[in-house]
C-alpha cells in the first residue's frame, strides 16, 4: 500500500513539474532537435562573406567603367518660367498620371489604387490555401498577374504614347520618351 502511494506521489509530482515552451503549450519532449554533422556545414565566414565581397567588388568595378564610357548628358537647369511639354511625372508616377486623364482625381487619384491595395492587402483571407506549390496558388497568382499587366500597361503608355498636350501618338509618328 505505500508502495502504491508512493508512486502516485511521483507521478503527481512529475505532472506538476513538466516543462512547456513559452508560446505554446507543447511538452518538451515532443520537441525533436536534429543535430546536422559539423561537415554538412559551411560557415557564414570566410566562405560567404568572401565571395560576397568579391562579386560587389565586381560589381562596382563594372558600374564605373561603364559610367566612364557612356556619356548621360544633363539637360539645362530648370527654368521655373518655362514648362516642358508635356510636363510628364516620374516614370513610377506616370500609370497614375495615365489614369488621372481617363477618371476625375477623386477616382483615379484616390479610390483605385486605394481599392487596388485594399484588395491585395486581402487576397491572402480570399486565396486560404496553405499550399505554396504554384499549381496550387492559382487565384493569387492570376490576381496579382493582372494588377501587374495593368500597372504596366498604364504607366507604359504614359511613358510611350503620349507626347506634347498630353495626345495620344503612336510610336511612328513620333517618341515622347525622356527620363
Amino acid at each position: 500500500m505505500a508502495i502504491e502511494q508512493e508512486s502516485k506521489v511521483q507521478t503527481q509530482a512529475a505532472a506538476t513539474q513538466r516543462r512547456y515552451r513559452t508560446l505554446a503549450v507543447v511538452r518538451q519532449e515532443a520537441i525533436t532537435r536534429v543535430e546536422k554533422p559539423l561537415e554538412d556545414s559551411v560557415f557564414v565566414w570566410p566562405h560567404l562573406l568572401v565571395r560576397e565581397f568579391f562579386a560587389s567588388t565586381i560589381v562596382m568595378v563594372m558600374l564605373t567603367l561603364l559610367s566612364v564610357a557612356i556619356d548621360a548628358p544633363l539637360r539645362e537647369p530648370a527654368n521655373p518660367n518655362v514648362t516642358p511639354n508635356p510636363a510628364k511625372a516620374p516614370w513610377y508616377f506616370l500609370g497614375l498620371q495615365e489614369l488621372l486623364h481617363y477618371f476625375p482625381p477623386t477616382i483615379a487619384g484616390v479610390l483605385i489604387p486605394g481599392l487596388v491595395l485594399v484588395g491585395l492587402a486581402c487576397l491572402p483571407y480570399v486565396d486560404r490555401n496553405p499550399s505554396r506549390a504554384y499549381a496550387d496558388r492559382k487565384i493569387a497568382i492570376v490576381t496579382f498577374t493582372m494588377f501587374v499587366v495593368f500597372w504596366a500597361c498604364v504607366t507604359l503608355a504614359g511613358s510611350f504614347f503620349r507626347g506634347p498636350g498630353w495626345v495620344w501618338y503612336w510610336p511612328w509618328q513620333g517618341l515622347f520618351f525622356d527620363l
